[in-house]
């Protein structure tokens, strides 16, 4: 009985002794949190800004899927496909961030800008007066894209 007792005691201080330093550990693990929509387009950026437009396209329709009302998503996957030359994509994909908010500036540029790939100078200039009301800086970029006939010039990727 003596030696019971014995071992239930050396039992306690052992385990009053490392029970803390576990629960730290367990505490400390990290966090098995699904990524937001936002980490979603950060990571469409980064790809992008490296030329992976194809997984630029990826991030930025699952932060799309996400959260449909997320107009930089839209905007953002409008720009990976004109960079992929996939326009009918890229139109859709920025009518559907102008539906959400149609004074978004950088929707107009983008949208221009695929205009002025596939040779629609008269589009392209309506995104243009329209750009030019709501941010003339980015409406200088565009017109630049459209007087040379080069979607991507002073693009900012």
């Amino acid at each position: 009985m003596r030696n019971g007792m014995i071992v239930a005691m050396v039992t306690l201080i052992v385990a009053a002794t490392f029970a803390p330093a576990l629960a730290v550990e367990r505490d400390e693990a990290p966090s098995s949190t699904p990524p937001t929509a936002r980490a979603h387009l950060e990571q469409g950026v980064d790809y992008g800004r490296r030329g992976r437009w194809d997984l630029a396209v990826a991030s930025y329709r699952e932060a799309a899927r996400m959260q449909p009302s997320f107009v930089e998503a839209w905007s953002n996957l409008g720009h990976a496909y004109r960079k992929l030359k996939q326009y009918p994509q890229a139109l859709d994909a920025y009518q559907r961030a102008l539906a959400l908010r149609p004074d978004y500036a950088p929707a107009h540029e983008y949208i221009g800008r695929a205009y002025v790939a596939m040779g629609n100078r008269e589009r392209a200039m309506e995104h243009y007066e329209t750009l030019n009301r709501l941010d003339p800086q980015l409406a200088r970029g565009l017109l630049r894209a459209i007087q040379t006939n080069d979607a991507d010039a002073e693009d900012w990727y």
